[in-house]
């Protein structure tokens, strides 16, 4: 106990204190030590996100997932051939100005605003090319503000820049190519309505510069397809007659940008292989004997053959003469290569014109009209290619939209062969009934490119007057006439077919045609020949011998307006002109598929971007199908009405006129009275057909816009009465 005293009780906490001084530094530095190690964690975690993101980004970077319909983003096999070609040649970097004045479009109205959209495709486009060609391109995208070099440097580029204010500033929108030699291309301005073709005018600038040689096309055709006048003193005769020579076909015009055109006069004897690496034949019509053996050596000899027939082409117009207006519509402004089909096993009947309810364009066929189904306008659209075109074929790939406009029909001969054409088609031609092919012929592959839906027919429609009971050519500005008169079909109709193989003549004896020809007299319809004169030296060709023949491919169109100025381009408000369609797309595939240049027919088979209302149009068809057969009843009786009262009026004469005025007033306001009613009748069916849309118009608004507001109320209330 003498020792317990010398413990104080605080020696305790004094001898503590170290130890617990020494357990506090020791908390701290653990404490440190764990922040610390985070920290370092962290910056290892860091640094191995960012490695990770540069690795992946160099292991990845080729790699794209386009998401957008149709691939809008990607670049199409065509273009990535042209780039590997580029890789694999080794030519010299070519550059490419994207010309966009940002700056200055910030001023103008929205709808000029609305190029900004297209600007940015453009870039995002041009950069999947300048990633692709791996330094053969270089991609350079430029402001070129007013009264600055770039703005100079536009203007030298030769790009068309449009005025916006009263300063005299222009907004450029373009494209400018140039290789390291200083050859140049442009693509002067840029509109977004031209969006879905822009990667084909990109790559075939990048083409043309590239590889310039060009393929010979020749174009033979019975119409001035290359304008009238030519010739400058011919533009000066007509111009001193008080005419207006006709235009150049912007169609030609188009084939003059890509590829080198020359005509084949329509009375050649001979088409060369040293001239010419494609023919295409539009609308050859009344041709001598001589031509058509032409056309049928250049084919059994290999040479690939585009052509454009047509029962009624609108470029082909009748010869005017105001003495005799009436011969105007006895016209035909038909075409055909009877001979020549049949040998191959083809035909075009003569007066018959491809009809199709569910393909028939809604327009109005006058001034003022209301809009309605016309069944000879027929349109293609992306929604029925899969049934309608053979998109198997690379000139049928990537289209959006074709349009045919009386139409002719091709039909393989069948095993009675000429037997099933009409009679005015049966008449023999010159060396039509020497091939000896009746049916389907040996070694030749027949394929139809584009056909109606199996609910198409023929309708037809012969030269004259109309009032009969046939259809006659002022019929067909009639509508409903050509309505009253369609009966569905059950099996699609050939608008195109695909021809190959071992091709036969039509001529195997050869032909027999004088050394030159009569002066026609004026104003003789074309359809009757002119003899030879008599002192005429009459030349004998023989056919080509066996071993000088080849394998030939050839399309055949039954359709002119197909390519017609009318039918595929349009002018818009700026005057500038721009496909309507893509038939130019068609005619160029098919060109390129001829001529063997695969490359660019790959770029231009790239989709559009469509997007229609299906169900709407489905609505429309089917209440136009419900209620066809009462428009026709009541249109016939309104006929009825109207042949009765002008019958009732023809009783009316000086002598009977007091006696029975009264009787036929009454009668003739009664049938007056059901006239207006028949109208009635048909403007209600019409007004039901709008409100079923309105209808449904309504509906499909509310399913997109109207259903998130009442999601949103519904989960409010929800959480209201939670609360």
């Amino acid at each position: 106990m003498t020792d317990e005293p010398n413990v104080r009780p605080d020696a305790g906490e004094d001898a503590g204190a170290p130890s617990g001084g020494d357990v506090g530094a020791d908390g701290g530095t653990k404490g440190m030590t764990v922040a610390q190690s985070r920290l370092v964690t962290l910056a290892l975690i860091g640094l191995v996100t960012v490695l990770s993101i540069h690795v992946a980004n160099e292991w990845l970077e080729g790699w794209r997932v386009d998401l957008s319909g149709g691939d809008l983003y990607s670049l199409t096999d065509g273009t990535h051939a042209i780039l590997d070609r580029m890789q694999e040649e080794g030519v010299n970097p070519l550059d490419i100005r994207l010309y966009f004045s940002e700056t200055a479009g910030k001023t103008l109205p929205k709808f000029v605003k609305d190029f900004i959209g297209y600007e940015r495709y453009l870039r995002s486009l041009l950069g999947e090319y300048e990633r692709a060609a791996a330094g053969k391109i270089r991609v350079e995208t430029i402001d070129p503000l007013p009264d600055s070099d770039d703005a100079d440097r536009a203007a030298e580029d030769g790009l068309d820049g449009k005025l916006i204010n009263q300063n005299g500033d222009l907004f450029y929108f373009g494209l400018a190519f140039e290789t390291q030699t200083g050859s140049r291309e442009t693509i002067e301005f840029l509109w977004p309505q031209e969006q879905e073709n822009i990667e084909y005018e990109i790559s075939k600038k990048i083409h043309g510069l590239l590889w310039p040689a060009r393929q010979r096309v020749g174009v033979l055709s019975s119409l001035e397809v290359f304008g009238g006048a030519q010739d400058p003193f011919m533009a000066q005769m007509l111009a001193a007659q008080g005419r207006t020579p006709s235009q150049k076909w912007i169609i030609v015009q188009v084939l003059e940008d890509l590829y080198d055109v020359s005509q084949v006069a329509p009375d050649v004897d001979e088409i060369s292989r040293d001239e010419v690496d494609l023919l295409v034949v539009i609308h050859p019509k009344d041709l001598p004997d001589k031509t058509v053996f032409a056309i049928d050596q250049w084919v059994a000899a290999g040479g690939n053959t585009l052509i454009f027939l047509d029962p009624y082409a609108l470029g082909d117009t009748p010869p005017q003469n105001p003495q005799q207006p009436w011969m105007a519509l006895q016209y035909q402004p038909a075409s055909n290569l009877k001979q020549l089909l049949a040998a191959w096993g083809l035909e075009l009947p003569a007066n018959q014109f491809a009809a199709d309810f569910e393909l028939a364009a809604r327009r109005p066929m006058s001034q003022f009209g209301a809009s309605e189904s016309v069944i000879i306008d027929l349109q293609v659209d992306s929604t029925l290619h899969e049934d309608l075109l053979d998109e198997e074929n690379p000139m049928l790939r990537g289209l959006s939209n074709t349009r045919f406009f009386l139409s002719g029909v091709l039909r393989e001969l069948g095993d009675d062969g000429l037997a099933d054409i009409g009679e005015d088609d049966a008449e023999e031609e010159p060396g039509e009934s020497d091939t000896g092919e009746t049916g389907p012929v040996e070694g030749v592959e027949l394929q139809p490119l584009i056909s109606t839906t199996p609910a198409g027919n023929t309708l037809e429609v012969l030269p004259g007057f109309g009032g009969g009971e046939g259809l006659a050519y002022t019929d067909l500005n009639d509508g409903a006439t050509l309505r009253d008169t369609f009966a569905p079909g059950e099996e699609p109709l050939a608008l195109a077919y695909f021809v190959r193989g071992r091709l036969p003549t039509a001529f195997p004896d050869g032909v027999d045609y004088p050394d030159r020809e009569a002066e026609r007299p004026p104003n003789l319809p074309p359809e009757i020949e002119v003899p030879p004169p008599d002192d005429a030296q009459i030349i004998h060709r023989d056919p080509l011998p066996e071993e000088e023949r080849g394998e030939a491919a050839v399309v055949v169109f039954a359709d002119v307006d197909f390519i017609h100025d009318q039918i595929a381009f349009l002018q818009n408000p700026f005057g500038i002109i721009q496909a309507a369609n893509d038939n130019h797309k068609v005619v160029l595939n098919s060109i390129d598929y001829l001529l063997g240049s695969q490359d660019l027919m790959a770029v231009r088979a790239k989709s559009g971007m469509n997007r229609p209302f299906l169900r709407f149009d489905e609505i429309e068809a089917q209440a136009e199908l419900d209620t066809l057969d009462r428009e026709r009843q009541i249109r016939e009786e309104i006929e009825s009405f109207e042949e009765e009262l002008r019958e009732k009026q023809g009783e009316i004469t000086q002598r009977n006129a007091a006696l029975f005025e009264r009787k036929l007033q009454e009668e003739v306001d009664e049938l007056n009275e059901r006239i207006l009613e028949g109208n009635r009748e048909l403007r209600d069916i019409r007004k039901g057909r709008r409100e079923a849309l309105e209808r449904e118009e309504s509906m499909v608004r509310f399913a997109v816009i109207g259903w998130m507001p009442i999601v949103v109320l519904l989960i409010g209330l929800y959480r209201a009465r939670r609360r």
